[in-house]
C-alpha cells in the first residue's frame, strides 16, 4: 500500500511551533538544532561532533550542486540552525540570505559567526517558503535541506523557488521520500512520523520531478543517499531519550515515545533520501 492520508496537512503555524520546540530541545541536548547529516562508511558513531561533520558534508554535496562562483548570492529556504547557511557561505565565499518560518530560530540566527552583508557572509530572515518575499530572478542558486517535507504546497513552494532563481541558475532539494510499497503497519509507522514532524504525505520523487517539471526547471541530477542519512534518526532519537532522563510522568512518556518514532521512522528502508538539482531556463 502507499502512505496513510489521515493525517491533516500541517498549517504554517504548527510546522513553526514544531520547529520552535524543537530547536530549544535540540540546542539543549546536543548544543544546536541539527538537520539530517550525510555519514561516510561504517562508522556507527551518533557523537555531537561527528553528526556536526555530518551535517556539513551534507550541505556540501548540496552546494557542489549548485554550480557556486565568488560572488554569487544564494537563497537557503528554511535555514533552520543557520549553520549550512554559514557553511555554504564561507566554503563558497558567496552571499547567503537563509529564510526560516520559526520565530525561535530567526532571532538566534541572526546572531550567528559570519551574518551580515557581503561575500561569504549571510543574512537571516522568518518567511514563508511558500510565500518567499524576494523579487523575481533575484538569486544565483536556491536550495532547500529538510524544509519541503514540512509544506502543504509543494508544488508552490518549488514555484516560488523557480520564481525567484535567475535563468540558468541551479534548485537543489534535499528531502526523504518514499519508494516502494508499504505495508500496513510500515504506512502506520510513516502515519506517525509525519504526526510528530508536522508534514503531508511524503510523496515520492516523481511528486518532486513533477513540480520541478511545471515550475519551467530542467532536472539535472538525482541521487539517493537514503542509506548514508539513517544514522541522523538515530542521533535525534538518543538526543530526544537523553533529554526524557530528566523528565518525569507524561513529560519523559513523551519524549520517550517521540524518540521511538524518529527511530523507527529513520529505519524503514522504504524512507529514502535524495537530492535533485534542477536548472532555471
Amino acid at each position: 500500500m502507499t502512505e496513510l492520508h489521515d493525517a491533516p496537512c500541517p498549517a504554517p503555524d504548527g510546522v513553526a511551533g514544531m520547529y520552535d520546540h524543537a530547536s530549544v530541545l535540540l540546542a539543549e541536548v546536543t548544543g544546536g538544532g541539527l538537520p539530517l547529516g550525510y555519514w561516510r562508511g561504517h562508522d556507527r558513531s551518533t557523537s555531537v561532533a561527528d553528526a556536526t561533520d555530518a551535517t556539513d558534508a551534507l550541505t556540501g554535496l548540496v552546494a557542489d550542486r549548485l554550480a557556486l562562483s565568488p560572488g554569487m548570492h544564494v537563497l537557503d529556504i528554511g535555514c533552520g540552525s543557520g549553520r549550512p547557511a554559514g557553511y555554504v557561505a564561507q566554503t563558497y565565499d558567496v552571499r547567503v540570505t537563509g529564510v526560516t518560518i520559526g520565530s525561535r530560530q530567526a532571532g538566534p540566527v541572526r546572531a550567528r559567526p559570519g551574518a551580515g552583508e557581503g561575500r561569504g557572509r549571510v543574512t537571516f530572515a522568518r518567511a514563508d517558503g511558500m510565500a518567499l518575499p524576494f523579487p523575481d530572478g533575484g538569486f544565483d542558486a536556491v536550495y532547500a535541506i529538510d524544509s519541503l517535507l514540512h509544506m502543504d504546497d509543494r508544488a508552490q513552494a518549488i514555484a516560488e523557488a523557480a520564481r525567484v532563481l535567475r535563468p540558468g541558475g541551479r534548485l537543489v532539494l534535499a528531502n526523504p521520500y518514499v519508494v516502494g510499497a508499504l505495508t500496513v503497519a510500515e504506512a502506520g509507522i510513516v502515519a506517525a512520523g509525519r504526526a510528530l514532524f508536522r508534514m503531508p504525505p511524503l510523496g515520492d520523487a516523481g511528486d518532486y520531478l513533477r513540480h520541478l517539471g511545471a515550475a519551467g526547471l530542467d532536472i539535472v541530477e538525482i541521487l539517493d543517499i537514503g542509506e548514508n542519512v539513517r544514522r541522523g534518526h538515530a542521533l535525534a532519537a538518543a538526543a530526544i531519550r537523553h533529554a526524557g532522563e530528566g523528565q518525569d510522568g507524561a513529560s519523559r512518556q513523551r519524549l520517550f515515545e517521540a524518540a521511538d518514532i524518529i527511530e523507527r521512522f529513520g529505519a524503514l528502508p522504504q524512507v529514502s533520501y535524495g537530492l535533485i538539482a534542477a536548472r532555471a531556463r
